[in-house]
């Protein structure tokens, strides 16, 4: 705004917060005065959007604009772009893998694959009359559920009662002096995992989802009671280990969430040298590969795979490697946050598959972190939905998303209705 729209400091702080607000950063004076490390993914991602849209381009390039946003915040944002493009006929190109997202906001569509535009045209042509098998395949590529029903006496793998998580926080004036304040991020939230159980967890970002994900690893202090496995964190090394051998995260990014200065040896049999050192090499190397094998990842389809880094592989596959790093300590409970946010729809389905396939076959327990409705209706066997800390909505997930009750709910299921073509 300084340097493009020659505003004043005031002007440019004035039109900032105008932006932010816009893009659903309240108060925008809060968010003005943070820095990004202080923000979640999705604030990061509407700062983003507000910075590309404050000097009304000609041309916005979008790239997967709102891949980290939740579904009230992505129809919020897409009206914003159609705002701009009715004031200044702004053109987008923009570039996801949200077939709704497609349909809610495109004139055309064009289908790439392996850098060839297959099928382009009107977008309800193109997704309601798909001619390439390319393009019926990514319209076909919408989650499907295929879970066991869990057992009323199955083991109780985690169980919270009145978690509550709190942060310091500075007081503005001469009282911050004296006292810190707090922000309460987690407030009073119950629940139980069962074994073979999924607990999806619905919210906007913001909500306390990844907060409560965080104290449920036991990565920050909490008050309430929290058990995993009958043991409640004591927030000591030596004392919480065997505990971190039980529950195991997935992230959100497989790109960061892996580390580029290790091979993908090194990266699955991290966990094993830290919880049994006292494996040989050779039976460190075996359980590697017993565990990327049952992710879909064979030496025979990747030669010289475990001793590749993880930028020779695509996201799909990187995250099914962030899977088996979770998998080889043979845990009880994975916390998967935002598990196939950052994949395509296509290997979206086949990631989702794999980790059913998975809880199948191992029993295991899911605390499952979306914005994604589909992914919660495919996964989740009982939903809560976070709203400032707390849960304001839970039950099972068929009876929750079918028939919402709380009005936050509602929104949150009819924002992710399918969108109808733009004519």
């Amino acid at each position: 705004l300084l340097l493009k729209m020659a505003l004043s400091r005031r002007d440019a702080w004035e039109r900032s917060a105008e932006m932010l607000s816009q893009t659903g950063l309240n108060p925008p004076e809060r968010f003005l005065k943070s820095y990004p490390h202080q923000l979640s993914g999705g604030q990061r991602q509407r700062a983003m959007i507000a910075m590309a849209l404050a000097c009304r381009p000609k041309l916005l390039l979008a790239d997967e604009p709102t891949t980290a946003l939740d579904v009230s915040m992505r129809g919020q944002i897409l009206d914003l772009l159609d705002t701009l493009q009715r004031e200044t006929g702004t053109a987008v190109l923009m570039i996801t893998h949200d077939l709704n997202l497609v349909q809610r906001f495109a004139d055309r569509v064009a289908v790439m694959e392996q850098g060839h535009v297959v099928e382009h045209g009107p977008v309800h042509q193109v997704l309601n009359q798909p001619q390439h098998p390319y393009t019926r395949k990514l319209v076909d590529s919408k989650p499907q559920r295929h879970l066991a029903p869990v057992p009323s006496q199955a083991l109780l793998v985690a169980e919270a009662k009145d978690l509550r998580v709190s942060y310091r926080t500075r007081l503005p004036g001469w009282r911050g002096w004296f006292k810190a304040g707090a922000f309460v991020a987690v407030d009073r939230v119950s629940f139980s995992i069962r074994r073979g159980e999924t607990l999806g967890i619905l919210g906007e970002s913001g909500s306390g989802k990844s907060t409560l994900a965080l104290a449920l690893l036991g990565l920050l202090p909490f008050q309430g009671q929290l058990q995993v496995m009958g043991q409640g964190w004591q927030h000591h090394h030596q004392s919480d280990l065997p505990l971190r051998r039980v529950v195991q995260v997935v992230f959100q990014d497989p790109f960061s969430s892996l580390s580029p200065r290790m091979t993908v040896e090194d990266v699955v049999g991290e966990g094993l040298r830290v919880h049994q050192p006292g494996l040989s090499a050779q039976e460190r190397q075996a359980q590697v590969n017993q565990v990327l094998a049952e992710v879909g990842m064979r030496e025979s389809e990747f030669p010289g795979l475990l001793q590749r880094y993880p930028h020779e592989f695509s996201g799909g596959q990187r995250q099914r490697i962030a899977v088996a790093r979770a998998l080889v300590l043979q845990p009880q409970l994975l916390v998967l946050d935002e598990p196939t946010s950052a994949l395509d729809v296509s290997i979206q389905k086949q990631l989702l598959q794999l980790l059913q396939t998975l809880q199948a076959e191992r029993g295991l327990s899911y605390l499952l972190i979306t914005h994604d409705m589909d992914v919660i209706q495919a996964m989740a066997h009982q939903v809560m939905v976070m709203k400032d800390g707390q849960v304001v909505e839970s039950g099972e997930t068929q009876a929750v998303l079918a028939q919402p009750r709380h009005t936050y709910t509602q929104t949150l299921v009819q924002a992710s209705a399918p969108a109808i073509a733009r004519s």
